[in-house]
């Protein structure tokens, strides 16, 4: 069978107005890890290709122009919730034009609303969970006719019988020890089409865990248990991603850092193979102390992005963030003392935050020595807390998430959760953040320093620093 797994375009998608759009377009393209995953059991004796619309910057009607040429017998969808417009639009229009094509969706965005995402009507199967090893089955049982029967006995599986009802299989819980899952197939993708504006060469992302089991009001990862792979797991992914020629990994986890001594692990596991590759992780503050970071600095790691959030103590106690100020100054300290690149998060928005906090920000960051720095805007992501709380308090009067998820629309916007006025001076904060940032000597000098043997990265790096430039431009009215 011909098989055919798509990442969804931008196109008319749910806004996203926490990070500003100029970085979302032109800061990073990461490889969609989640399609790999799931194409790399699937039996050889299928045709298998992924499209990543988001990454080739195609439209909706691209998207459906590509996959009615190629005629697949199977169409796999990722989907998140900001994108389940584009998901209706392709799958119904696919379904019109080629009915004979089985249409099966996964991703984030099913793992929360599967019933409801069956009920839309233009799908025939949905996989919440860990498809690795469902997928694949499912692929078989359809080759075999896709008979109710056979059904039955594929995990966390929705689908339909011949009478239009909707059943849903009992739900597999997860291992904690990830050992099992396949390494995602990255053979399925041109590894030139992806980069991060802070790498220095080619580069692909690996998780090594999934899951979070801390409860930040502002964010939407569901996944409380922590599952994590070992040492020896995750470092044979490694080699395996060095024979493919890459030079820079990125750790994708939610938090690599929860069990410190899984950190020194793998990074012991690194140095007893003696594997030489630049690597780097997204990391909590706590927990984080001097012989992790010698090891890691040790093992190859170079960069650490960190959630810091917010440097107030009573905004940080207000997020439920888990970290105090002090805690974040000692990990800034230790990552200037052993000379790590750092990439930093901060939020701004929150209820009790003042005026003068938002304009001392850039101030204190630099002084923290952060390498890379990205100022977003509170949002009321679906499934946060602080959407429930908005909800709770009246200021939302409806549920507007799940109406959108019955009924998905177009370019559609979520209310803001506070005044037109305030909103567009939060614009200004983040957007003025970033060009002042970006715009230091200092920053340009290392940058360039950084990239010059490698004229893409420095093209990448050029073009974000003109957008800055023209996003300035545009909001103080120069024509």
């Amino acid at each position: 069978m011909k098989i055919l797994l798509i990442n969804l375009p931008w196109e008319s998608g749910a806004k996203d107005y926490t990070t500003r759009q100029y970085l979302l377009t032109a800061y990073v393209k990461y490889p969609p890890l989640g399609l790999l995953a799931i194409a790399a059991e699937v039996n050889p004796k299928h045709s298998i290709k992924l499209l990543d619309a988001m990454a080739a910057n195609m439209s909706i009607e691209d998207t459906v122009q590509h996959i009615r040429s190629y005629k697949p017998d199977i169409l796999g969808i990722s989907v998140v919730t900001r994108h389940l417009y584009q998901m209706c639009v392709i799958s119904r229009r696919i379904k019109e034009e080629l009915p004979d094509t089985k249409i099966i969706a996964g991703g984030p965005h099913v793992n929360y609303w599967p019933e409801e995402t069956m009920r839309l009507g233009t799908l025939d199967y949905i996989l919440p969970g860990y498809g690795e090893k469902t997928f694949p089955l499912l692929i078989d049982t359809i080759e075999k006719g896709g008979e109710p029967q056979l059904m039955k006995n594929i995990p966390n599986l929705y689908y339909r019988s011949s009478d239009g009802q909707i059943h849903s299989n009992p739900l597999e819980k997860a291992p904690i020890i990830l050992d099992s899952l396949p390494f995602p197939n990255r053979r399925f993708i041109n590894l030139d089409d992806y980069y991060s504006a802070v790498d220095r060469v080619k580069t692909t992302t690996l998780y090594s865990s999934r899951g979070c089991p801390f409860s930040c009001i502002f964010c939407d990862v569901q996944e409380k248990r922590f599952h994590y792979r070992t040492a020896k797991s995750v470092v044979d992914e490694f080699e395996e991603i060095i024979k493919l020629g890459i030079k820079e990994i990125h750790v994708f986890d939610d938090t690599f850092n929860i069990r410190r001594q899984r950190v020194i692990d793998i990074c012991n596991e690194i140095l007893k193979r003696g594997i030489k590759v630049r690597w780097s992780a997204r990391a909590r503050a706590v927990p984080f102390d001097r012989e992790m970071i010698l090891l890691m600095k040790e093992a190859g790691c170079t960069r650490l992005h960190i959630g810091v959030e917010s440097l107030d103590p009573a905004t940080l106690k207000y997020m439920n963030k888990k970290q105090t100020r002090e805690q974040i100054l000692n990990f800034f300290q230790l990552c200037r003392e052993f000379d790590m690149e750092t990439l930093a998060y901060f939020i701004i928005g929150f209820p009790n935050e003042t005026r003068e906090y938002r304009k001392s920000l850039l101030e204190e960051v630099i002084k923290l020595g952060v390498t890379y720095a990205f100022c977003n805007i509170l949002s009321p992501l679906a499934k946060t807390k602080y959407y429930q709380s908005l909800l709770d308090d009246g200021i939302f009067k409806e549920d507007y998430w799940v109406d959108f998820i019955r009924n998905p629309k177009k370019d559609f916007e979520l209310p803001l959760p506070r005044s037109p006025q305030l909103q567009k001076e939060l614009e200004a904060v983040a957007d003025d953040f970033h060009r002042r940032f970006c715009y230091r000597l200092k920053f340009i000098l290392r940058e360039v320093k950084k990239t010059i043997l490698s004229p893409r990265m420095l093209l990448v790096k050029a073009k974000l620093a003109l957008l800055l430039f023209s996003e300035a431009k545009h909001r103080n009215g120069i024509p």
